[in-house]
């Protein structure tokens, strides 16, 4: 008998286990305000807004497993998360990753080169990086001029918050970003005085993506995920999200 009742209670916990598996939506995601940001312990932002309508559609729990730039990217590629936004498209992902259609956003906000107001470069022209100690985020993709030179002297970094830092004590000489992702981690008085911007931009706009991964269950849901998204963008779902969150990180 007690064989019996530990065989069922085996039995049982192994389809609990397995149902809870099976409704979860497993969400890569690293902190980039204003599109992930923690407040009070909680992951708030459009991006997460945007995960928790899709997850909604097809009946799953997200379960936003936090981790850097790079880590989420390696997990996603290799099915240990499901889904993760804000990629651009490559053929080299595409091999591990579905890209959702249509691109929930189009990022149009042109990546800067930051740079520290004492040190005076003059960078008017991607030549002009040649000699200079550039700061990335690893894993990240800016754009193929610069991701495919190998004379730049880069040094990645896993955020960026330590972009900032790195140029604030001068140990590089710069990183592009996009000012809405810098603005948040800097104050007012330091972003004023000790920083300034390039002449030099890349000012293409670029397609930003959801994406899951081939090697995941979910990948079933890609064409209905696509459906509810383009039906999101086009009420103007997803601009009422976005708008409400920028909100947060108006500057006066």
């Amino acid at each position: 008998m007690k064989l019996l009742c530990y065989c069922f209670f085996i039995i049982t916990a192994f389809f609990n286990f397995s149902f809870a598996e099976a409704n979860e939506l497993k969400v890569a995601v690293f902190l980039e305000p204003p599109y992930v940001d923690l407040v009070d312990n909680k992951l708030v932002g459009e991006n997460i807004e945007i995960l928790n309508l899709l997850a909604k559609s097809i009946n799953l729990k997200p379960i936003f497993i936090r981790c850097p730039p790079v880590r989420c990217l390696t997990m996603i590629k290799q099915g240990y998360a499901d889904i993760m936004l804000g990629l651009s498209k490559s053929p080299s992902r595409e091999k591990d990753l579905i890209f959702i259609n249509p691109p929930y956003f189009i990022q149009e906000q042109p990546l800067l080169f930051f740079t520290l107001k004492e040190k005076q470069l003059a960078l008017k022209d991607f030549s002009d990086l040649t000699p200079l100690l550039v700061g990335t985020l690893r894993g990240a993709a800016y754009f193929p001029l610069f991701d495919n030179n190998t004379t730049i002297k880069k040094i990645e970094l896993t955020s960026r918050q330590q972009l900032v830092n790195m140029l604030l004590k001068g140990r590089i000489d710069t990183f592009l970003e996009r000012e809405e992702t810098v603005l948040p981690l800097l104050s007012a008085e330091n972003y004023q005085d000790k920083i300034t911007i390039a002449d030099f931009q890349y000012d293409k706009a670029i397609n930003s993506y959801i994406v899951l991964s081939r090697h995941s269950k979910v990948k079933r849901y890609a064409a209905k995920l696509s459906q509810v998204l383009a039906k999101a963008i086009t009420d103007g779902t997803i601009e009422k999200i976005r708008k409400a969150n920028r909100k947060r990180y108006q500057k006066n």
